[in-house]
């Protein structure tokens, strides 16, 4: 299918999705009257729906992860303890996988869900009842280990983020800082604690708050994010730092604010930056 700016925008609004591995098709999870479903679009309509959960947290974040071998969704619960879905490609359903963990995973009611894939297994981030950011290692069978500390508490705001493993294979959790409207990069590369820096230099996202954001490259060196703000303006910044605002988005419909030209480059950005948020694993 021919992604457009309005389906990238829309990802960024919804709970979690994902392009098919073999590019037909988008899957956007939402939640509809109360209960957690994935929708196939195939670019023009919705082609199936199929039912996830009904025991899912009102508000929900969300994180979808496949690969040539799994495709997993991670969510809260309706009583905010981190959960995992399975696709069933023979039964053609959602199944819960048991997360098997020394402690349960509380997640804060106002807390964004991230994660990618690291090897064979999942990383998936989320901040805890008291607002610090944490961390899991999950594996296929469900069993479940805590990463090293990431974050304290920042804001009363909820932590706006997204993780990636780089080129390199470092895991980057990158998060919006709310004082200072840029993005810094926790870095992780397996043995030592998170490095915290800024992951752009620039002007930043100036006034704006964001309520999603990805980055466009999943080389470290590279700088470059796709945003929308908690008023729906959908912010760019480049690989110099410059920020633009690309347009606005409202009810699932782009209007630009931006030169023709502006949007092109961005799309064939897109083209490429759509196969991440599902976190393909590497092979």
């Amino acid at each position: 299918m021919e992604t457009t700016l309005e389906d990238i925008a829309y990802l960024l609004t919804i709970p979690t999705g994902a392009l098919s591995l073999d590019g037909s098709t988008m899957y956007f999870v939402v939640v509809d009257d109360g209960i957690l479903v994935e929708r196939h679009w195939n670019g023009n309509e919705v082609t199936r729906q199929y039912f996830i959960s009904e025991d899912v947290a009102e508000s929900p974040s969300a994180k979808y992860l496949l690969s040539d071998d799994v495709r997993r969704i991670f969510c809260p619960s309706a009583e905010n303890v981190l959960q995992c879905y399975q696709w069933d490609e023979s039964e053609e359903e959602w199944d819960e996988v048991t997360l098997v963990t020394q402690d349960t995973p509380a997640v804060h009611p106002r807390s964004k869900v991230s994660g990618c894939f690291n090897g064979d297994n999942q990383l998936i981030f989320y901040q805890d009842p008291s607002g610090c950011l944490q961390g899991l290692r999950i594996d296929q069978d469900g069993n479940c280990s805590a990463l090293p500390p990431l974050l304290a508490k920042t804001s009363e705001r909820p932590l706006v983020h997204t993780a990636y493993e780089a080129d390199d294979e470092s895991i980057h959790v990158l998060y919006f800082d709310h004082t200072t409207k840029v993005i810094r990069d926790l870095k992780w590369d397996g043995d030592t604690n998170w490095q915290d820096t800024i992951a752009s230099s620039g002007e930043g996202f100036g006034n704006h708050e964001l309520s999603s954001f990805v980055k466009t490259s999943t080389h470290e060196e590279e700088t470059g994010f796709l945003a929308i703000s908690t008023d729906n303006i959908v912010l760019s910044i480049n690989s110099q730092g410059q920020r633009v605002e690309l347009g606005s988005f409202d009810r699932k419909r782009f209007v630009a604010a931006t030169s023709e030209e502006c949007i092109y480059e961005t799309l064939t950005l897109l083209k490429n930056l759509v196969t991440r948020f599902g976190g393909k694993s590497k092979k």
